[in-house]
């Protein structure tokens, strides 16, 4: 074999190798995702059978041609497995091995065994439905906001396309002059290319994960799972610009449960913990997906409401209300638990966050001013009345 064949093959094989080490130290490293191991063990599968492939005519075809190709075959379903795995799907490992299967079937088939191109026939498909399905995988879970992920997906699918350049080199490797050298090093340039990249984009679709966690983390209530007073604080003026160009109201529901010091006190924080708990799932689950829910203190919770009238807020604080005072609570002995809402709304056009937070807190402070457990609107009742709430108000 010409020795720039030659050198194109070595460097196939150690980026391969290198590639594998290198994902696999990655996994070292975030033991949590095994889609890194497979993809580690895929890359080095991949090595070894390309090292073999560069050996034929100095080692046994067993080795050259069955051996290498079973490799090869088996690395293709690791990452797929992998792909399963990294997308919470269970990894199979009869689909893993499958493609080896059929390959080694197809070797005890005179037919195929004894010419290269039928040979390079059923692996181009075994191999391009493995990369397929992968990019498959990736694409069906493309909601999660990964942007990694679609260059992964068209480098899949491109190497999956160009994988039948591979036949007419069939039987290239063993002969002293091969045909088709320039075929052959466009190929070989390909396969580098695509393993520098993909290798580096799977690291990085990983990394883009751990990053989006803990972001998600920081923008939530590890108690109840909503969002924190900070993620509200972010989205909130985002969702009011939107519904001010869609020329639609906005309504603020603030929600505050009544005497929460006392349940503390009387049954524990766990009861305390349980009531807040408690309430989110009930809020939440009378809210629209659009509306923006969030925990902004420790019994205080703020619901953004996009394209809601005065009414159509009042009404629903009302049956976030009647369904929080319907819960029953359990903790040492039964008790019950109520929540005062403040309802402020905003016009089509004008309008900003703050001082609809300040409507709504004015109308809340009213609503505990009145004897707790009701719905208040805001209006124009004096600022004064806050001050003459009780210290038990809270």
């Amino acid at each position: 074999m010409p020795s720039d064949l030659s050198t194109l093959l070595a460097i196939i094989v150690f980026t391969s190798a290198i590639a594998g080490c290198l994902l696999l130290v990655s996994w070292l490293q975030h033991r949590e995702t095994n889609a890194l191991a497979y993809w580690g063990a895929c890359f080095l599968m991949t090595s070894l059978s390309i090292a073999l492939f560069a050996a034929r005519g100095e080692i046994p075809n067993v080795w050259s041609i069955v051996v290498a190709n079973t490799a090869l075959a088996i690395g293709h379903g690791l990452l797929w497995s992998g792909t399963r795995d990294f997308e919470g799907r269970p990894v199979s490992v009869i689909g893993t091995l499958a493609g080896a299967a059929i390959w080694l079937a197809a070797c005890t088939l005179e037919s195929i065994y004894a010419h290269p191109w039928a040979r390079a026939s059923v692996m181009t498909v075994i191999l391009s439905t493995y990369l397929l399905l992968a990019a498959y995988e990736l694409w069906n879970a493309r909601g999660e906001s990964l942007t990694s992920r679609w260059p992964i997906i068209g480098l899949l699918v491109a190497h999956a396309v160009l994988m039948p350049l591979r036949i007419p080199l069939a039987g290239a490797l063993s002969a002293h002059q091969p045909t088709h050298v320039d075929l052959f090093a466009f190929v070989a340039f390909e396969a580098i290319f695509i393993c520098v990249c993909v290798a580096y984009l799977l690291g990085s679709v990983v990394s883009e994960r751990v990053v989006l966690r803990f972001k998600r983390a920081s923008l939530s209530d590890s108690l109840t799972g909503v969002a924190n007073r900070r993620a509200f604080l972010d989205e909130a003026p985002r969702v009011i610009r939107r519904a001010r160009y869609a020329h639609q109201p906005v309504a603020l529901l603030l929600f505050d449960l009544d005497r929460f010091k006392q349940i503390n006190d009387a049954f524990g924080h766990q009861a305390g913990d349980q009531v807040l708990a408690s309430f989110s799932r009930i809020a939440t689950s009378l809210l629209r997906p659009a509306d923006l829910f969030a925990r902004i203190g420790g019994e205080e919770f703020a619901c953004l409401l996009p394209d809601t009238s005065q009414q159509g807020a009042l009404s629903l604080a009302e049956r976030v209300r009647a369904a929080c005072e319907a819960a029953a609570h359990d903790f040492a002995k039964p008790f019950k638990a109520t929540v005062s809402v403040g309802v402020a709304t905003m016009g089509a056009k004008t309008g900003t966050l703050e001082p609809l937070l300040a409507a709504a807190d004015r109308a809340l402070y009213r609503a505990k001013a009145r004897g707790r457990n009701r719905v208040e609107p805001a209006d124009d009742a004096p600022v004064a009345l806050v001050w003459q709430v009780d210290a038990d108000v809270a």
